[in-house]
């Protein structure tokens, strides 16, 4: 897997502010039930994305969540980084610690090449790339 569930649950919900972009503040309520999420195990994502400065909040009547930058700037890098952090992008594929180039794992060769490929698809798809693919995908489905 490329990352975990609350990482994906948070692209999700990113997304769907991305697809929002003059919407003002989103309550988590309706960002759930846009991305068909829970809505209360998502508010304690989307606290941990505000306090990774991805996100912006506000509390009270009209309050909700926005994107704190474009969504064109925004990666799912950065996403995946505030959710889940860099070890399973670094660790040893096979556990076996120390795997460096010096004492390598027996997979460790090929995954660097793996590594380097998720590493630069991860910093070169913006959260805008991700609406306009999910954009896309439901026009496909909806026929039009």
């Amino acid at each position: 897997m490329l990352y975990s569930n609350p990482c994906e649950y948070a692209i999700r919900a990113m997304t769907e502010l991305a697809l929002r972009p003059d919407a003002g503040w989103v309550p988590v309520t309706t960002i759930a039930s846009a991305a068909d999420l829970p809505s209360p195990y998502l508010g304690k994502i989307l606290k941990d994305l505000v306090r990774a400065r991805l996100l912006r909040s506000t509390r009270g009547p009209g309050g909700g969540y926005q994107l704190a930058r474009p969504a064109s700037e925004i990666t799912l890098l950065d996403v995946k980084l505030s959710v889940d952090g860099p070890d399973d992008l670094e660790r040893c594929a096979v556990g076996l610690d120390p795997c460096t180039d010096e004492t390598p794992c027996p997979l460790h060769n090929d995954f660097v090449r793996v590594r380097a490929t998720i590493h630069e698809y991860l910093t070169s798809t913006s959260l805008a790339d991700v609406a306009a693919g999910a954009t896309e995908k439901e026009q496909l489905l909806s026929g039009s």
